[in-house]
């Protein structure tokens, strides 16, 4: 359940980090209509990446852990 978990945040922060890439590709964005629309692309796309980059990392860091306290495990049943 735990890598299933890990995998999700991955492909969470996966997604978020290319909606922020795409949001400043032209043609993809919301356009160049009015000041406020400009700031708005500029701080919700830098958000997005980085905020997407938080989560695909946290839920790497996640899985490497599991997968370390799973080895651990193993390790503490061949001892007794």
């Amino acid at each position: 359940m735990s890598l299933v978990n890990n995998i999700i945040k991955m492909l969470i922060g996966i997604v978020i980090l290319i909606v922020g890439l795409v949001w400043y590709l032209p043609g993809y964005g919301l356009g160049y209509y009015t000041e406020l629309i400009s700031l708005l692309k500029a701080t919700i796309g830098l958000f997005l990446l980085f905020v997407g980059l938080i989560v695909a990392w946290m839920g790497y860091d996640d899985y490497k852990m599991d997968k370390e306290m799973a080895k651990e495990e193993k390790k503490e049943e061949k001892k007794e």
